[in-house]
């Protein structure tokens, strides 16, 4: 792969320097959209039962998962950047986002903290070697893709092993990963569907213009509703009375995660991270609502459910 991700001509969208899509290329991203819903659904079918058995299975096998999803994730989110004209370390960033998720497996804190500050301590000594013109742009965006990527997915892993720091059985972690995933995706289906086809007033126009007001409120509704059904299904330790809080923070901010990472796409004038996941794109659109919201129901089971420090 080159300096940057290239995506099929039939999924790039051009935009303009106002931030309008050219129309021509609104209207080829429609017609390619139309014509990857099989490949989305053939993507959902393989992936998800993969899925299901790697949770569940935990230990090893799960810990290869994320570290996948942060190595081809932060792949993308550097040829991003190299797609702007900046320079990051992305071997360097790479080596580090699979550093902290070993770290947060094998439960080493005091590693994590002491490798963190050599990468960061590297990283700025190595950009003493190189050119000025960029000032710190390359340190920035090399350490932001760690943190952004590595960092926030790594809490997949944080909530696969937290039941020993609750008291619980192992096999409730699976439960635990599985409340980040089907609320968000709830929601992202739920805004998508209802937004496509019934969205008239724009969410934010300057950086997703497809989104709307009304596929974000069905959004917040379906994250609150698969909140309430994986309570019902799998996760009987969440309380009733804490469904709409924790739905309703689910649906912020796997929102906030989906139209960050359209930011970044737009800013880098692509409309897919990649092409890893046919029908869909790559790592970054799949889950970058769940890099927000993982850290969300980690944080909220471990200190306001559990009250564990």
């Amino acid at each position: 792969m080159g300096a940057s991700i290239e995506a099929p001509e039939a999924t790039r969208v051009r935009v303009k320097e106002d931030g309008a899509p050219e129309a021509a290329a609104e209207k080829a991203a429609g017609l390619a959209a139309d014509r990857s819903l099989p490949w989305r659904i053939v993507s959902a079918v393989a992936f998800v039962p993969a899925l299901y058995f790697l949770v569940r299975r935990g230990g090893v096998p799960f810990f290869l998962l994320v570290a996948l999803t942060i190595g081809l994730g932060l792949w993308e989110f550097y040829g991003l950047m190299s797609a702007q004209g900046l320079r990051p370390y992305r071997w360097l960033g790479l080596a580090a986002g699979f550093a902290v998720a070993w770290f947060v497996y094998a439960g080493l804190p005091t590693h994590a903290n002491l490798f963190l500050s050599a990468f960061l301590l590297g990283v700025m000594s190595l950009e003493l070697l190189r050119p000025r013109d960029q000032g710190v742009a390359p340190m920035a965006v090399t350490l932001f893709g760690v943190v952004y990527v590595g960092w926030l997915s790594a809490h997949l892993l944080y909530l696969r092993e937290l039941p020993a720091a609750v008291g619980l059985a192992y096999p409730v972690g699976a439960a635990f990963v599985f409340l980040v995933f089907l609320p968000t995706w709830a929601c992202d289906t739920a805004a998508y569907a209802v937004g496509s086809t019934f969205g008239r007033r724009r969410l934010l126009p300057t950086v997703s213009p497809k989104k709307s007001v009304e596929g974000s409120i069905a959004g917040l509704v379906a994250a609150i509703g698969a909140t309430w059904l994986a309570r019902i299904w799998f996760a009987p330790f969440l309380p009733a009375w804490h469904v709409l809080p924790l739905g309703l923070a689910i649906g912020v901010f796997a929102q906030v995660g989906d139209l960050a990472e359209s930011l970044l796409k737009r800013t880098s004038r692509v409309k897919n991270s990649a092409g890893w996941i046919p029908g869909h794109g790559g790592v970054l659109d799949r889950f970058d609502s769940v890099f927000f919201t993982a850290p969300l129901v980690f944080y909220y089971l471990k200190l306001v459910l559990f009250g564990k420090p």
